[in-house]
């Protein structure tokens, strides 16, 4: 199994909550195909199996066009594709563990929310945001701003991290990793 990746989490809640989060991307990715408003279905996910509250659809659906092609890399693995026909999760099949945090890691990226198994430690309960942003320049022109992330107030308990590197700063200008007024925590 891969180490430390959904560690203690038990076999069934993993396969139900697994095969919800399939069955969630693909509606997310369809509807978006079918140029809808991004959505899933209003069907709570499995109980016991995810600890907090899930919010799988994004705040910003223009998010999608950039994930598109790792929806349909992850909805066609045969590891999780096995999930849909019924069997259950196998911890010691490395490929189908990777496509499974794969598609966590996904649905996270576009949500902007954790996604949290009952049974996994150190990680922050489903629904916490998560804001992740990266700026690289060669140079940053006089006056001119570079963030990570740049933000007035970030949602309590957010989990945040920002990165910022550039080359050279002309006369005024900034460069952020992560500049916000007020962080909540």
């Amino acid at each position: 199994m891969i180490e430390g990746a959904l560690a203690g989490v038990a076999t069934t809640a993993l396969t139900e909550g697994i095969r919800f989060l399939y069955q969630q991307a693909q509606e997310l990715i369809g509807s978006w195909r079918a140029d809808r408003a991004a959505e899933v279905t209003e069907a709570p996910p499995p109980v016991g199996v995810f600890l907090g509250e899930l919010r799988l659809v994004p705040d910003d659906p223009a998010v999608l066009d950039e994930h598109a092609g790792a929806f349909d890399t992850l909805l066609t693995s045969p590891g999780l594709v096995r999930l849909t026909l019924g069997h259950a999760v196998a911890p010691d099949n490395e490929e189908q563990m990777r496509a499974a945090v794969a598609l966590r890691a996904l649905l996270e990226t576009v949500s902007g929310r954790r996604i949290t198994f009952v049974g996994e430690s150190g990680r922050d309960t489903s629904g916490t945001t998560v804001v992740r942003g990266e700026a690289e320049a060669n140079e940053v022109g006089e006056g001119a701003l570079q963030a990570g992330v740049d933000a007035d107030e970030i949602e309590s308990g957010a989990d945040v991290t920002g990165r910022s590197k550039t080359g050279k700063l002309e006369k005024d200008a900034k460069n952020y990793g992560v500049k916000a007024r007020k962080i909540s925590g």
